[in-house]
């Protein structure tokens, strides 16, 4: 059940588009591995400027600020640029989410804070404001933590034209955010976090606490070197911030802060994490309503000049970040910070209507001719400003009268479906109007469309291509189907009713090859792994090698647990995963035919019946012990009655019972004897657990770390500590 997708699939869903040879080009979201890129870039420190030439060879990952690659330099032409060599590998950012959800919602609350598009991604001066800010920042790092390593540093910035975004090449970091390691003390660790005395020596979790103390020290820098809102992205109690630290696995003793692009504004009433309430009060105390990347250039000018002669050869980089932060600054309206200047500056204004018109370009809303048509004019400007905001206010607004009108009960059904009937095309009506405006190959394209129905055909095999490629990424289709409906565009608009459905359940409604592989995986698979040694020993052997790739498991670690495969109690322990495996469908499976039997039965009407069902699948959902929960339990107590033995399953008799945790009875019940393959187990767990959260289930954030310690490290707390108040009593003598 992989959720890989077919790099081939797309380059040749890709090739039909080109085929097509419709006038506008394919919208691009990313780029897969083995595209050659070509740009022109400026360099940091110095602002060199030369051509170079890239081939992706992998795609790390992205998110609200934009998506990252790790790059090959081919070939370089003009200046050389300090940091950049032929036959290297780097980072390429491109200041664009992959997801046009993510990129929407993350535009909407830019917008709501500073009235205009995402700077980083169509302001080339708000991208080199801040690759500036982060060589900076590097030097600063070199002088309090010791190491210019700690922060990535940033070599270039560019243009993506393509993808329609700023972006920059930097250093690539091969690091991981950090091992999970089992600590039997997290009462002390407590007493440490609030600054108590503890002993150095008793104290466990050495990467948690190095990491912590890492991120407090970057973002004491931070402040002192007056990018106070910059220091929001290592700020430990944003819980989402822990990622953007990374051990670096070319020099083990080294913590690298590697992302200071932020994705989403901080508002003062939509606070993003528990951290963030803080942030706010602390923001509004320096005068910053909203808060993204505003740096205090006089502090920093302060502390460049305390430390004069660590800066010596980056005086000029200042005095160019002193002209694009101002540049930047005065492209937004910015209410919050502008204040009255909105009311009297023409020159204010004049820089906010270009600053548009150029991003609008950069962005590919516009073409060349469009963009000079609008910087020639203020008023078209600001019409096709608007223009662009009228959408996101048409959907919010139908919105809100619906959700106000059912709530006051005043709304017919029928009286809703209009309005969204009204408000879904106006949207696209709008948008549709922008394009024509703007852009000349698409008024050529749907010219055409209108008049020649050969050109209207490929136009639509075309839409099909393009939009399955995003399809197949999502795991919507597999890779023979995708192909085949881009052959037949009829099957295609038949599967384009279940586009609204999650990824998943698209492809099992209407792939029976996955539908088939799905519930074998689901039912058949569990039931191998239990009665089959050889099955079970490569499922481990596959886990091992997954930790081994993700840094989870150093290669001595995992060759150990390797080496002790075959001994009895590993086996029982795998067999009893596969029982937890055979048992989590049990309890969806009793929800729903209870909801069934619930709706079916008891409800006067469709509203009530709704309700019923929705509130027992809830139920059978959060309580702490479920129909699953209870037979796993039941199996652990069967261990226990079959081999009399109860002292080696003294823990997961009674974890087995609980619903969710249940899976940690035996890693913790083995921590002692095999700690490492428990720690390993209880570790991918967690992550596979947390991962479904939104925002805070990132990868190496807080949460993952926490349900971890909760599930895992709390237990052998409460165990040691048993066991040392058994031992006191023991030396204690009875009293006379």
């Amino acid at each position: 059940m992989s959720g890989e997708y077919s790099v081939s699939t797309c380059r040749a869903l890709a090739e039909l588009f080109a085929r097509a040879r419709v006038v506008r080009p394919i919208r691009l979201r990313r780029y897969e591995p083995g595209t050659e890129l070509s740009y022109e870039v400026t360099g940091v420190a110095p602002a060199a400027r030369a051509t170079v030439r890239l081939a992706v060879e992998s795609f790390a990952g992205g998110g609200f600020a934009g998506q990252v690659y790790r790059v090959k330099l081919l070939a370089i032409e003009g200046g050389p640029i300090a940091g950049l060599d032929v036959g290297g590998s780097y980072a390429l950012k491109v200041l664009r989410p992959p997801s046009a959800r993510a990129g929407k919602f993350r535009d909407a609350v830019y917008l709501l804070g500073f009235q205009g598009a995402f700077s980083p991604q169509v302001n080339p001066a708000a991208a080199r404001a801040a690759a500036l800010w982060q060589k900076l920042i590097r030097r600063g790092a070199g002088i309090r933590l010791g190491s210019e390593q700690a922060v990535a540093d940033v070599l270039a910035t560019l243009v993506d034209e393509q993808l329609g975004a700023c972006g920059e090449i930097g250093e690539w970091v091969q690091g991981r955010s950090w091992r999970f390691e089992v600590d039997d003390r997290l009462d002390l660790r407590k007493r440490w976090q609030r600054g108590r005395a503890v002993d150095e020596a008793e104290l466990g979790s050495p990467e948690y606490r190095a990491k912590r103390g890492f991120m407090a020290g970057m973002v004491r820098l931070l402040h002192d070197m007056g990018a106070a809102e910059l220091a929001r992205q290592y700020q430990w109690w944003t819980c989402k911030s822990q990622p953007n630290v990374l051990k670096r696995l070319d020099a083990p003793a080294c913590l690298t802060a590697v992302d200071f692009r932020p994705g989403l504004a901080l508002l003062p009433l939509l606070p993003m994490s528990p951290g963030d309430v803080k942030l706010i009060c602390q923001g509004m105390a320096r005068g910053s309503l909203v808060q993204f990347d505003r740096g205090d250039l006089g502090r920093l000018q302060q502390f460049m000049h305390a430390h004069g002669e660590h800066f010596a050869d980056l005086r000029g980089v200042l005095e160019e970040l002193k002209a694009a932060e101002r540049q930047y600054r005065d492209s937004l309206v910015d209410v919050t910070h502008h204040h009255v200047r909105l009311l009297h500056d023409g020159r204010l204004w004049s820089s906010i209507l270009d600053a548009a018109a150029a991003g609008w370009k950069v962005a590919n809303v516009t073409d060349q001719a469009a963009t000079d048509r609008l910087r020639n004019s203020k008023l078209l400007t600001l019409a096709f400003a608007l223009l662009g905001m009228l959408p996101p206010v048409a959907i919010i607004a139908a919105l809100a009268l619906i959700v106000a009108s059912l709530a006051r009960w005043a709304l017919s059904p029928a009286m809703a479906a209009l309005i969204v009937a009204l408000a879904i095309p106006a949207p696209m009506l709008l948008g549709l109007l922008r394009r024509l405006w703007g852009r000349a190959d698409y008024r050529r394209h749907y010219g055409r469309l209108l008049t020649s129905m050969a050109y209207f055909r490929r136009a639509v095999r075309a839409h099909v291509a393009e939009t399955l490629i995003t399809w197949h990424r999502a795991g919507r289709v597999g890779d023979r189907r995708a192909l085949r409906l881009a052959a037949r565009p009829w099957r295609f608009f038949l599967h384009w009713p279940l586009s609204l459905l999650p990824g998943r359940l698209h492809r099992f409604l209407t792939d029976r090859r996955f539908t088939w592989a799905a519930l074998k995986y689901i039912f058949a698979r569990p039931v191998l792994l239990y009665f089959n040694a050889a099955a079970r020993e490569k499922w481990l052997r596959d886990m091992l090698a997954d930790g081994q790739a993700s840094g989870m498991l150093t290669d001595e670690e995992a060759d150990r647990i390797r080496a002790r495969i075959k001994e009895p109690f590993i086996q029982k322990y795998l067999q009893s995963l596969a029982v937890h495996l055979c048992t989590l469908p049990v309890t969806q499976i009793v929800s729903v035919t209870v909801a069934y039997w619930a709706g079916r039965n008891w409800g006067e009407n469709l509203a009530q019946k709704s309700a019923l069902v929705a509130t027992i699948l809830f139920l059978f959902q959060v309580t702490p012990i479920s129909p699953g929960s209870i037979v796993r339990g039941l199996y652990v107590v069967y261990l226990v009655l079959r081999e009399r033995n109860y002292r080696d399953y003294k823990i997961a008799v009674w974890l087995g019972f609980l619903k969710y945790i249940g899976y940690l009875a035996f890693p913790i019940q083995m921590a002692y004897r095999y700690p490492t393959l428990a720690r390993f187990m209880a570790g991918r767990w967690a992550t596979g657990a947390v991962h479904i959260v939104p925002v805070f289930g990132e990868r190496g954030a807080l949460l993952e770390h926490g349900v971890f310690d909760l599930f895992f490290n709390y237990p052998l707390t409460l165990r040691r500590r048993r066991q040392e108040k058994r031992r006191r009593k023991q030396l204690t003598p009875p009293a006379r």
